[in-house]
């Protein structure tokens, strides 16, 4: 029978420990566990351990750690990715859809074409929805770590961030920079920043100010991709190139 694996939002440091709330109630009211079944359980840290259900009230389970699992599916290079805000749901499914290939922190950013503006409660809010998807998506994949999505932020401070990676590639439909070329001086990079711009792209000036900053200008072909597509390839591509898909 294979053991469930969940994400919980604490560092798994006891022997004992108890859970409470959505996560309480997924293992006794929707997948009906009880004592003495068993479960995966990994903490933001990457840390994860057997445990097993010993007592269960309503709402509430406490289960006993009984042996760390060393295995791990992470990506020995950190990948950012900073991805402008489209429009819908589309980021929902670029954050899911990052995670499972293993990028460790997804930076949502505004642009000058961005649509979607947010207030500082709506990005919070939106921040917190995006970390949510992130976490079950690591749940589903087997990843240990849940990335990173930080609150949404302007261009510039995206740029001033990303120029401190080993490689920082921009994603531009206006070059024919291809990306196998600009990354192969670059395959032992411990860091890779990943940018993606919105449904109508970067405007020039900003292209023009991350080159300034250390950015390479790369194409993902003559296509036009979506936006949501274009991250997607985008990160599978340079996982590709460095080795470390499949």
């Amino acid at each position: 029978m294979t053991v469930r694996r969940f994400i919980v939002p604490f560092r798994l440091t006891k022997e004992h420990l108890a859970l409470t709330d959505d996560l309480a109630h997924r293992l006794l009211h929707v997948l009906r566990m009880k004592v003495g079944n068993r479960v995966l359980l990994c903490d933001l840290q990457g840390s994860e351990w057997l445990a097993e259900i010993v007592s269960t009230e309503k709402n509430f389970v406490r289960l006993q750690l009984l042996e760390r699992v060393s295995t791990s599916q992470e990506l020995e290079v950190e990948i950012k990715l900073f991805q402008s805000i489209p429009k819908g749901e589309k980021m929902d499914f670029i954050v899911q859809k990052a995670t499972e290939l293993g990028v460790q922190k997804i930076v949502p950013m505004f642009t000058k074409r961005t649509v979607v503006q947010l207030s500082p409660e709506r990005a919070k809010s939106r921040r917190e929805r995006w970390q949510k998807i992130a976490a079950a998506a690591t749940e589903q994949c087997g990843g240990r770590i849940v990335p990173e999505v930080s609150v949404p932020i302007p261009f510039k401070q995206a740029v001033n961030e990303a120029s401190a990676a080993d490689v920082w590639l921009l994603f531009y439909e206006a070059t024919d920079e291809p990306l196998n070329e600009a990354i192969k001086p670059h395959r032992n990079a411990s860091s890779v920043a990943i940018m993606v711009g919105p449904e109508g792209g970067f405007e020039p000036s900003e292209v023009e100010m991350a080159k300034q900053k250390g950015a390479k200008v790369v194409s993902l072909g003559k296509r036009i991709l979506r936006t949501e597509t274009a991250a997607i390839v985008a990160v599978a591509i340079v996982l590709h190139e460095l080795g470390l898909l499949g």
